[in-house]
């Protein structure tokens, strides 16, 4: 008699970090129900984890009275606001410790899964290449354009010193209301994605840098790390020192554009500001100094 095998489920963990914008939040948590069904459908299981980023505008109640008494979300909420690296982090340490997940994957909630591949083809890359991080082809929901794969890491002091340069010159001038003046002449604008691209790469490949909005960790990343984000930064370079913390580690990050997503870019940030460009600008920049101090650790 022939032997039998038996068939390996795996369990994903989908982390949605939730600030005040609980309308994107929902349609983000939907698309994964949605695009997810016919996976759970083969025994493979999944939970969806809620971290409210202390919302104080009714967003996180409301959430919690639409989804508080269904079996496969679990709603967390974080006294303050702790930023994208710390927010993550609560949540992929909920799905490592309590629930077991094989696979974490972290989005932005405004954030949704466009087709039925994320876990099937997640499970398959990993078979097939022992990576640790896997990054969707990420459609920007403003141009179109595509934000994976990205463009080089930030990893030489020349480059740090370039680019606080840079910050310190912008906000002065937006300080002084100049910015605007000089807006046309400048040779690159620090708050424009690096990276992005009108169509698509085709074919799988190790890329040098994924885009945050959407990662998906494997085992290969669980087994290792604690934490996916160093817990030093509130906002951005968080792509940046994860590229620097797997290659100190020999992990391979991998771009994958059989999973798609589509991103509709910047909308807690939006809600924050009132949608200030200035504001926004400013925010920006001061973060993007504050999480330099922390990239210049792993160089």
């Amino acid at each position: 008699m022939g032997k039998t095998t038996q068939k390996t489920t795996h369990c994903f963990g989908f982390v949605v970090l939730h600030y005040l914008v609980d309308e994107e939040t929902t349609q983000c948590v939907e698309s994964i129900r949605k695009h997810c069904a016919s996976a759970a459908s083969t025994g493979e299981r999944y939970k969806i984890v809620i971290v409210d980023n202390d919302s104080a505008n009714g967003s996180y109640e409301r959430l919690c009275q639409r989804y508080g008494s269904d079996d496969d979300i679990v709603l967390l909420h974080n006294h303050t606001n702790e930023g994208f690296a710390r927010g993550n982090n609560v949540g992929y340490a909920y799905c490592r410790a309590q629930l077991g997940c094989d696979y974490i994957v972290t989005l932005n909630n405004d954030v949704v899964l466009a087709d039925d591949n994320c876990i099937r083809q997640s499970v398959e890359d990993y078979a097939a290449t022992g990576c640790a991080v896997i990054g969707p082809d990420i459609i920007s929901g403003k141009d179109g354009s595509h934000q994976n794969p990205m463009s080089a890491v930030v990893d030489s002091p020349q480059q740090i010193a370039a680019l606080r340069k840079h910050i310190r010159r912008n906000l002065l001038l937006l300080h002084t209301h100049l910015y605007r003046v000089f807006e046309r002449i400048k040779q690159r604008d620090v708050n424009t994605p690096t990276g992005t691209k009108k169509t698509a790469v085709h074919q799988p490949c190790a890329p040098v840098k994924l885009h945050g909005s959407c990662l998906i960790f494997t085992p290969a990343f669980l087994s290792v790390f604690d934490e996916p984000f160093d817990p030093g930064t509130f906002l951005y370079m968080e792509e940046d020192i994860l590229a620097l913390r797997c290659k100190q580690h020999g992990l391979t990050m991998y771009y994958d554009p059989r999973i798609v997503v589509r991103h509709a870019e910047d909308a807690s940030t939006e809600a924050q500001v009132n949608h200030n460009r200035r504001q926004k600008q400013i925010n920006y920049l001061r973060h993007h100094r504050d999480s330099l101090r922390v990239v210049e650790r792993y160089i």
